[in-house]
């Protein structure tokens, strides 16, 4: 399959997401020779570089294309990871590859699922999107199984080795024929095309494509198009809120946290063990979300992802302070792994994929390039908020206070996604854009 080498881009980004775990768990237990004060700020850094970056990247994508682009993507990793393996005890390198680093988040999640959404086929194209989060939580586990074997030095290799396999397998990948489309050159569109589908009889779609770009750049390819547009400013309302809803669920401080979260002595596994669990926990959602996005749509996913998130949110932050300032022993000392594991599940098989899928599917082609960045920018914004304020929240108010917070967040956009969001399911662009503009 053709996405196959594209979807390893989130991988890369995965490994970065799936650091913070083992590396906060070193730092905090001595083993390394950085001296950490606010682990939230350190996180945080990430998200700052990629609110950042999305809207140059838009700007590459429109003017070098998709395929370019995401070529920049795996050698930006790769500096930044070497930047920390030849300096493992300066605070101010770390910052500043985590900067460089989240640029580069910012161009994977703004570019790739872009591309792969125009170059998946119609039918399949919510499982093939579904490869971005399936691809980011491999990612993920493969940097927190590995790395709790590892010394830190050993676990900033093991991420260099991500970004370097990426970096050669997606470099032949081909150009979008919507890309080149939109720059009249129809017969390298044909061509990529092709290639893609693996076949030589690519007519219908090419006539499916050339109207589409036909009738989509017709308009302006600016931001007060995206705004003005009656079915541009829609989708940018569904997917910008959709995004920024889905960091605000609480899913960064799940992943950075938890292993400094949980309590140690009276927890009834290792904090590092319970993670990684988590981590499967969202792959197992991801693929269960594969299954049902095609199959049962992406609305009802996205309301019972959230719902669900919220009651386990609150449950997660009332175990937390039950455990705080109860006995050793306590009871509930169960209570907030399983809960851990059971948020997983309920963030990526509705909320956690379908953020990706909306980015891919919902912009006419005339202000793609404009709005995805902004969209990406919503969601790095929210978890640079919540990365940021993470430690704060806990010391000034407990650390369950902030699992509360994100409670209200998730209820907040069950209800206004019920009221805000179209179904896209089996849907052309240019039936969703038609959708969008008479509903």
């Amino acid at each position: 399959m053709a996405q196959k080498p594209t979807s390893l881009g989130s991988l890369v980004v995965g490994s970065w997401v799936g650091w913070s775990s083992p590396a906060t768990y070193l730092m905090n237990t001595n083993q390394t020779n950085l001296e950490v004060i606010d682990y939230g700020m350190m996180i945080a850094m990430y998200d700052l570089g990629n609110m950042v970056s999305p809207i140059p990247c838009g700007y590459l994508l429109a003017n070098i294309g998709r395929r370019w682009t995401i070529r920049m993507i795996g050698p930006m990793n790769m500096i930044a990871w070497i930047a920390i393996i030849v300096w493992p005890s300066k605070l101010s390198v770390l910052y500043m590859a985590r900067v460089f680093a989240g640029l580069s988040k910012g161009m994977t999640m703004s570019s790739i699922p872009m591309y792969v959404g125009e170059i998946a086929e119609v039918k399949l194209r919510g499982a093939v999107l579904s490869l971005f989060p399936i691809m980011l939580c491999v990612g993920m586990l493969g940097i927190q199984t590995i790395g709790q074997m590892l010394n830190y030095t050993q676990l900033n290799i093991l991420g260099l080795c991500f970004s370097a396999t990426f970096t050669i397998l997606f470099f032949p990948m081909p150009e979008s024929p919507y890309y080149l489309m939109q720059k009249n050159k129809r017969d390298q569109a044909e061509r990529s095309l092709k290639t893609i589908r693996a076949k030589d009889d690519v007519t219908d779609e090419m006539e499916l494509i050339e109207e589409t770009v036909t009738k989509q750049m017709q308009s302006k390819t600016t931001y007060k198009e995206l705004f003005q547009n009656k079915a541009n400013r829609r989708a940018f309302i569904i997917t910008a809120g959709a995004s920024m809803f889905q960091r605000l669920s609480g899913i960064s401080p799940f992943i950075h946290f938890t292993s400094i979260t949980l309590p140690s002595t009276n927890c009834w596994m290792n904090p590092l063990t319970a993670v990684v669990l988590f981590t499967v926990s969202k792959y197992i959602g991801t693929l269960s979300h594969m299954a049902l996005v095609d199959w049962m749509g992406r609305k009802p996913l996205m309301l019972v992802s959230h719902a669900t998130m919220a009651v386990l949110t609150a449950v997660y932050g009332i175990s937390l302070y039950a455990l705080a300032n109860g006995p050793e022993d306590h009871p509930l000392a169960w209570c907030p792994v399983v809960v851990l594991w059971l948020y997983g599940l309920a963030y990526s098989v509705g909320a956690g994929s379908l953020t990706y899928t909306l980015i891919g599917e919902m912009f006419a082609a005339n202000v793609k390039t404009k709005a995805a960045p902004l969209c990406v920018m919503c969601l790095a914004g929210s978890s640079f908020l919540l990365d940021g304020i993470y430690t704060k929240i806990s010391r000034a108010f407990g650390v369950y206070t902030n699992y509360y917070m994100y409670a209200v967040f998730n209820l907040v956009w069950a209800v206004v996604a019920g009221f805000v969001m179209i179904e896209t399911k089996g849907k052309t662009f240019l039936e969703i854009e038609q959708i969008l503009g008479t509903t």
